[in-house]
């Protein structure tokens, strides 16, 4: 790929995908992007109380993750049964389901390897929405083409995939779309810094999808809490994992969380505003009339000037704004403030060090 500026490569990432053939699931009705969260402790209460932090968040799925059919690298391990006590599946993705939250499982390589013939199958009649392959391995032509046979078994049964660990997107989404993401990323299940962070667009997503694991509440977290919001705006990943590490109890009505509880996953329009590799990145998407944006600085601090001339001229938005301010009275100390702008307004901003901003902007009655 080739562009006159480092933002030309991300805008036009479709290259990638247009190099492989074309959908071959014909009803997708079923394939439904949204927002993921990680169950930390797999109880049936635990699960219950983290469905309702998703329907107060606008969260789509929750994720059981490894062990909870056993020990995930023997072959011996059983993913049809529940291996874990106070754990009662078919009564969690029941309460799910009443309430709009669909159920992800983790399965790793072992037992995807012994029983992907009927796993999946097995998996559609509880009702489970999806499964996250783990270690599974990559490279090879035999595990390529391994990867792609289990992603097609899955399609059989309607079951959506997200592939962790070293395996990375060349494509493969545009020919079969129950693939919603991948990681092949160092994201936040390792708490990179802010600089990484300013890496990543030019690079891992301009060959696709890529789940971050973005965290919020975490003492880890090697950025400021803003460029924290702004990462699920930059980053690209229908299946976009957010408060990786997070408990449901670390959150105290935060308010700066409508950006996550409003921002979607997929979009109709992406702009990179400005950036460069290493330094930051001012990342615009479009769903429907609502821009979300995103801008993050590298591990130093920085004077940043947003320009929305992408908005439509003539109209009016609202723009709600999360900013890093250590004066604010909360343990995140993001400050929320909203101003009218148009396409002829440039924001400025003074991002702290590891720091970042988000904005969301939404056209004026």
């Amino acid at each position: 790929m080739i562009a006159e500026k480092p933002g030309d490569l991300i805008e036009h990432n479709y290259m990638m995908l247009n190099l492989n053939e074309p959908s071959a699931i014909a009803n997708t009705n079923w394939i439904k992007p949204g927002k993921i969260m990680r169950v930390m402790d797999m109880t049936t209460n635990d699960a219950k109380t983290n469905i309702d932090f998703a329907v107060k968040h606008n969260l789509q799925y929750i994720l059981f993750d490894w062990k909870w059919y056993g020990p995930a690298f023997s072959f011996s391990s059983d993913a049809t049964k529940v291996a874990i006590p106070d754990f009662d599946l078919p009564g969690i993705i029941k309460y799910g389901k009443d309430k709009g939250v669909g159920v992800w499982l983790y399965v790793n390589q072992q037992a995807l390897l012994a029983q992907s013939d009927s796993l999946f199958a097995v998996y559609h009649k509880w009702g489970v929405k999806g499964v996250k392959f783990g270690f599974v391995q990559q490279g090879s032509h035999r595990w390529t083409t391994w990867v792609e046979k289990a992603i097609q078994q899955a399609a059989a049964a309607q079951i959506m995939v997200n592939i962790h660990d070293d395996w990375r997107p060349t494509g493969e989404q545009r020919t079969w779309p129950n693939l919603m993401s991948a990681e092949g990323i160092r994201g936040n299940e390792e708490m990179p810094d802010a600089t990484h962070n300013t890496v990543l667009p030019f690079t891992r997503y301009i060959a696709g999808a890529a789940d971050y694991t973005i965290c919020y509440f975490n003492k880890r977290i090697k950025t400021t809490h803003a460029h924290q919001l702004a990462l699920a705006a930059i980053y690209y990943s229908p299946l976009q994992t957010l408060y990786w590490y997070d408990k449901p109890s670390a959150e105290h009505n935060e308010p700066e969380l409508e950006f996550w509880n409003k921002i979607p996953t997929t979009w109709d329009e992406t702009k990179i505003v400005q950036g460069t590799p290493g330094e930051y990145i001012s990342t615009a998407r479009r769903s429907r009339k609502d821009w979300f944006v995103g801008t993050i600085t590298n591990n130093d601090a920085r004077e940043i000037k947003l320009d929305l001339s992408f908005l439509e001229p003539g109209k009016k938005y609202k723009a709600a704004i999360y900013s890093d301010d250590p004066s604010v009275n909360t343990e995140t100390h993001v400050r929320v403030s909203s101003k009218t702008v148009n396409s002829k307004t440039v924001l400025k901003f003074a991002l702290l060090p590891s720091g970042g901003e988000a904005v969301y902007l939404t056209p004026e009655k």
